[in-house]
């Protein structure tokens, strides 16, 4: 069977986020920071409870990266807390995603 591969000289998409980190990422990061202080965690005995990566779990708590539901669901069942608890507020949230291009 063939391999698909991208048209010659375009690059395949990247996981890594360009550009300044977005203001909803780096709200929902800052509440995990804030939840793991909170519960005497450092990054790296969070990571090593998970398991995760502890630089994977600064980039999400800087905001630079987003934490998929599975990774949400870890951290909040390591932290004893619910998954909603790393969101902002609903009028925040409407507010930050009208701000920010979260498909992206």
């Amino acid at each position: 069977m063939a391999t698909k591969h991208a048209p010659k000289g375009t690059n395949p998409p990247s996981k890594n986020r360009s550009g300044p980190p977005s203001e909803l990422l780096c709200a929902v990061g800052a509440r995990v920071r804030e939840i793991r202080q909170a519960k005497g965690f450092s990054q790296d005995k969070l990571a090593y409870s998970i398991p995760l990566d502890r630089a994977h779990i600064g980039m999400i708590e800087n905001g630079k990266r987003a934490a998929t539901i599975p990774t949400l669901v870890k951290l909040a069942v390591a932290l004893q807390c619910e998954v909603g608890e790393f969101f902002p507020p609903a009028k925040e949230l409407a507010r930050l995603s009208k701000l920010d291009d979260v498909d992206a």
